[in-house]
């Protein structure tokens, strides 16, 4: 009988570990605004206005120094050294220029992004894993997208 308990025991752990992080990672996009409102004047202020929302899930800090982000053209936007993503937090990454904080980082393009038409943004690891995906069509009426 002890046997069997310990057994059962065991399968329920097996169950409910959680997965390597190498295999899932808590760090995702939640959301791209590719449309800023009002006319696409490239001024410093309406490029801020398009963005892309990265979200750590887990309760943990990750290191994002050296990960990426990339267009279907590979405009690509790398996150700052020593760059940390604290536990249950995002971080919006504004097209545009500006200072960089723990919560708005700033691509530095003097042109849009994201195109109004549609688009795929990849998030990638310093070793070029892609760790997540958002893609998205144009919709009449729509200028951003929940990942």
């Amino acid at each position: 009988m002890a046997v069997l308990a310990t057994a059962g025991v065991a399968v329920a752990a097996a169950a409910v570990a959680p997965l390597p992080a190498s295999a899932v990672s808590p760090v995702l996009f939640t959301g791209i605004q590719y449309d800023p409102p009002g006319p696409d004047y490239r001024t410093n202020a309406q490029l801020n206005r398009e963005y892309v929302v990265v979200r750590n899930n887990s309760t943990r800090s990750v290191t994002l120094a050296g990960w990426r982000i990339r267009d279907a053209q590979n405009h690509t936007f790398v996150f700052p050294r020593g760059f940390v993503l604290r536990g249950r937090t995002s971080v919006v990454v504004h097209t545009g220029r500006g200072r960089n904080t723990s919560v708005n980082l700033y691509w530095g393009s003097g042109n849009y992004i994201w195109n109004n038409t549609g688009d795929t943004a990849r998030l990638q690891t310093p070793a070029n894993r892609t760790v997540d995906t958002c893609s998205y069509r144009q919709v009449s009426g729509r200028a951003r997208v929940a990942c």
